[in-house]
């Protein structure tokens, strides 16, 4: 799969997809500031107000190996971020995925998810890990749809999740 290039929405919009870089910050900053607090509580797991400089530098410096991270962009807007970051000396990564609340629902998360597996399997990555809250259950249907192998754990408030991926991811 290439996992560069465009992607239709279910609203019918018209994405593009490409890895993120450094001068994508005040874009990152922008998509951020239009993610409602249950959006940042569930992709951090803290009540974020605002983000540093220095977390924004970090998200947007990759090295596009052992850390990857595919932005979905509308006009010159980021909707939707999907990252992983490899753990060393390891065949796993930790994945997260961030979609604009008002992008929510559209099958963009789910898109950018497969193809960023693809991109990690090509990296040399077999599998990926995360974490999420209990009540996050859009983000345990992507996990199932994106690895039908995935395995879950509950564990003080938290789902840990592992799923083996494979070209057809």
């Amino acid at each position: 799969m290439n996992y560069l290039g465009v992607m239709t929405a279910a609203n019918g919009a018209i994405l593009t997809v490409r890895p993120i870089g450094p001068t994508d910050v005040e874009r990152l900053e922008r998509m951020f500031y239009r993610l409602s607090p249950t959006t940042v509580y569930r992709r951090f797991f803290s009540p974020i107000q605002e983000p540093s400089r220095r977390m924004l530098t970090w998200f947007t410096n990759v090295d596009h190996d052992r850390r990857e991270a595919l932005v979905a962009v509308h006009g010159n807007e980021i909707v939707a971020v999907a990252r992983y970051d490899g753990q060393p000396g390891s065949a796993d990564a930790e994945i997260a995925v961030t979609v604009e609340d008002a992008w929510q629902h559209q099958g963009i998360g789910h898109s950018l998810a497969r193809r960023l597996a693809a991109c990690a399997l090509d990296h040399g990555f077999e599998r990926f890990f995360f974490y999420l809250l209990a009540d996050h259950r859009e983000a345990i249907s992507l996990l199932h749809r994106l690895s039908r192998d995935a395995s879950v754990r509950f564990s003080d408030g938290t789902y840990s999740a592992v799923a083996p991926l494979s070209r057809a991811s």
